[in-house]
């Protein structure tokens, strides 16, 4: 950031600068791990790549681990090795990025793909909307956060919550109906 910021308020900076600002001062601390939670968000589409350069520079250069926090998928696959997608709190998939990606095991990773635009190949598929609503967390529930919600639910997944359970080599999925979950 250029000395002539440094005495700006906030206010002043662009989107990019005040996100470089924030960047600057969690690194200042050199730490071994940077949370980056919606690194992107409200960023145009320009900076958001000169965004996701840095983050993947600082990690190469530093040493740095960086944990991303998104709802942004494209994000999640052009910045990360390895990813979890979560639902009401709780871990559902885990596992490579590009496994999540090709072979998404649990029935809302492989929703959220369908509902997110494709691009190349993929650009002509239609987007699928994810029915009904998430469940309220202050409220007690049995079974499977998503069942509610999920187009393959069977009875087993109101009465008892699935664990995360391997499902391929190095791939976890929290799903009644998954290989490898009983």
């Amino acid at each position: 950031m250029a000395a002539a910021n440094v005495k700006r308020h906030p206010h002043e900076l662009s989107g990019g600068m005040r996100q470089r600002a924030c960047l600057a001062m969690a690194l200042a601390g050199e730490p071994r791990v940077l949370f980056a939670d919606e690194p992107t968000t409200a960023l145009d589409v320009v900076v958001q790549a000169q965004i996701l350069e840095l983050l993947d520079r600082l990690a190469d250069e530093l040493g740095l681990a960086v944990v991303v926090v998104s709802h942004d998928l494209g994000l999640v696959g052009q910045l990360c090795d390895r990813a979890m997608v979560m639902y009401a709190g709780r871990a559902i998939e885990t596992g490579s990025t590009e496994a999540l990606y090709c072979a998404p095991q649990h029935p809302y990773t492989r929703l959220l793909y369908e509902a997110t635009p494709g691009v190349g190949d993929d650009a002509d598929r239609p987007l699928r909307s994810i029915g009904g609503s998430p469940p309220a967390l202050d409220v007690a529930f049995d079974g499977c956060a998503f069942r509610d919600r999920c187009p393959s639910a069977v009875d087993r997944c109101a009465l008892s919550e699935p664990d995360l359970a391997t499902v391929a080599s190095g791939q976890q999925a929290a799903c009644h109906l998954t290989a490898g979950a009983a």
